[in-house]
């Protein structure tokens, strides 16, 4: 996976992320007294309301190719799709995805996207998205509806802040509607070089590149999940935000020998004081 860009936040991110996510296509029959198979997905229609988006999109699948279409900026891209087994299939990209960033149309255009479906009912079904193959850990994992949905809820979960340090023109205080997240990796020399990926509640957060750090609006209260992954190893801490209020979190790589690694990867929420010194310490990307 390509984790040497400056970083996933931010308008590529969110463009790449909400294209990669809808991947799947089934065919809504009207009246299901039972859920579908998976054999029953291959070919149809089907309705996506990506994570951390108010986006819409329309999918269209039949045996070789699926269209997505997003309707809420007038634009598609069509995918060639093959079925590796019953409940998962790989499909490359075509053409389309004109108001995509160029950055994104490369990752499409050199990887390709495997998806699995995990879990079906009635109305919708989930699944996870991987990169190339199913042996990489999961870059997502989300919903696909069989049915359009009558009321749309916008899924905004977080929004990268540009600068360091929260705008005064944000006036942020304990009334404010959102939580402000720091989140950080300290530098280390050993592992310098190996990037890796922060999801918050198993949506693409960030790539931490070593002695890096950013900053996050939470735009949603109670307890997320944050965790880190790369290869097989992966690490994570349950953080329970509270709007108005400001949170830390530590994810480091260590050095050492770890059931055929040589690395650990760590995360942990940390008091505000510890934390604030040591995101002073890194850069900001």
């Amino acid at each position: 996976m390509r984790f040497n860009c400056k970083t996933w936040s931010g308008t590529f991110f969110l463009s790449l992320i909400l294209f990669i996510v809808t991947v799947f296509a089934c065919y809504p029959v009207c009246g299901y007294s039972q859920a579908a198979t998976c054999k029953d997905l291959h070919t149809g229609i089907l309705y996506s309301y990506p994570k951390n988006s108010s986006d819409r999109y329309v999918i269209e699948r039949d045996e070789k190719f699926q269209k997505e279409v997003i309707l809420n900026s007038n634009d598609s891209i069509l995918y060639e799709i093959k079925w590796k087994d019953d409940c998962t299939y790989a499909q490359k990209y075509v053409s389309g995805g004109k108001k995509l960033p160029k950055e994104a149309l490369d990752i499409l255009a050199k990887h390709d996207l495997v998806s699995e479906i995990e879990s079906i009912t009635p109305d919708y079904y989930t699944y996870a998205l991987y990169l190339d193959k199913k042996s990489n850990l999961p870059i997502s994992k989300d919903t696909m509806w069989l049915h359009e949905k009558a009321v749309i809820a916008n899924n905004e979960l977080f929004i990268p802040y540009k600068t360091r340090t929260i705008p005064r023109k944000d006036h942020f205080s304990d009334t404010s509607k959102y939580a402000v997240l720091y989140i950080y990796r300290p530098g280390k020399f050993t592992n310098s070089l190996a990037n890796f990926v922060v999801y918050l509640d198993d949506n693409i957060l960030w790539v931490a590149k070593n002695n890096s750090g950013y900053v996050f609006k939470i735009l949603k209260e109670g307890k997320l999940n944050i965790k880190s992954r790369l290869m097989k190893d992966e690490s994570s801490a349950d953080v329970d935000f509270k709007f108005g209020k400001v949170y830390y979190v530590r994810s480091a790589i260590k050095w050492g020998f770890h059931k055929g690694r040589n690395f650990k990867l760590e995360m942990e929420a940390v008091k505000p004081e510890a934390g604030q010194l040591e995101f002073d310490e890194v850069e900001f990307r």
